[in-house]
């Protein structure tokens, strides 16, 4: 399979038009046609369906968008990142952690920017979605990663990029540990540690069950709350994508499961430094592999 092929394809998805897409490209309408009916041949099985002036993807077309998009993005990536390396560029990656969500996610796509730009500064901001979502459109942010249940002006292109699954946190002793999974039944007699910066799992949990709750709130990041959980103040509800270390328990949350989706997110139409740029069509290659 050719890179050609791929951008070939990509482009016909989008115009849905084979002399269109073929002229975007900057090739023969023959030539395209022969490269995408090469590219089904190694796919094994037709991607678009033209019936007079009608042209639109196949099933199989449609299950093959997400991966070959993905294919392409990783492409472009590294193409930016080389030519970032090669002018020895002097570039900074600025990246939003919204409440509860953490850098273990898309610590892969990082490594791959300071891999190739080893002098690309990285820069974290962990903080609420309104003042996120002012640091991209004020340019002090290059992307943010935010729940998908947010309030986001139009002005934010997003993507998303992974599903999590909220987890109990307790001390290892506690008496929860003992058990496989927690259940909102099993919280009824404990104290809930709650933070604006950790996301709102519990209170997800008491508008799905109409349960009141003990609850104590606590202003700081998630690494603070877990500090609190160790030194037996309560036990948290918090995303099964952080980090846990010892002495903590940490046993899946069922009965309901407590989900929400994370989203990458970016000013629309605003030219990105190289670093930030790559970080972005990695992470989106990322999202379906």
């Amino acid at each position: 399979m050719e890179l050609s092929q791929v951008r070939y394809f990509i482009t016909l998805c989008r115009t849905l038009n084979f002399s269109r897409a073929a002229e975007q490209c900057n090739v023969t309408q023959p030539a395209f046609s022969r490269a995408i009916q090469r590219l089904e041949e190694e796919l094994g099985g037709a991607l678009i369906l033209r019936e007079r002036n009608l042209t639109q993807l196949t099933e199989l077309g449609r299950a093959m968008r997400p991966h070959l998009e993905a294919m392409l993005e990783a492409a472009d990536a590294a193409t930016a990142l080389a030519q970032a390396k090669r002018r020895n560029l002097q570039t900074s990656l600025k990246i939003g952690l919204g409440p509860g969500i953490g850098a273990a996610s898309i610590a892969g796509a990082v490594g791959e920017v300071t891999k190739m730009l080893p002098d690309c500064a990285i820069h974290f901001d962990e903080s609420g979605p309104t003042a996120l979502i002012d640091a991209m459109l004020t340019d002090r942010l290059d992307c943010a990663l935010l729940a998908e249940d947010c309030d986001l002006p139009e002005r934010l292109n997003r993507w998303p990029l992974y599903t999590e699954t909220a987890v109990a946190v307790m001390p290892s002793e506690h008496r929860l540990a003992t058990q496989n999974a927690v259940t909102a039944r099993d919280v009824l007699d404990e104290t809930l540690l709650v933070g604006e910066r950790c996301g709102d799992f519990t209170k997800d949990l008491e508008q799905l069950t109409g349960l009141s709750l003990r609850q104590k709130r606590c202003n700081g990041a998630a690494a603070q709350l877990l500090d609190l959980v160790a030194a037996g103040l309560g036990i948290a509800l918090l995303s099964g994508r952080l980090r846990f270390a010892a002495p903590l328990a940490v046993r899946k949350f069922i009965e309901p499961d407590l989900t929400r989706r994370i989203l990458l997110t970016a000013v629309a139409g605003r030219p990105l430094n190289p670093a930030a740029a790559s970080f972005v069509k990695l992470c989106r290659a990322r999202a379906f592999s």
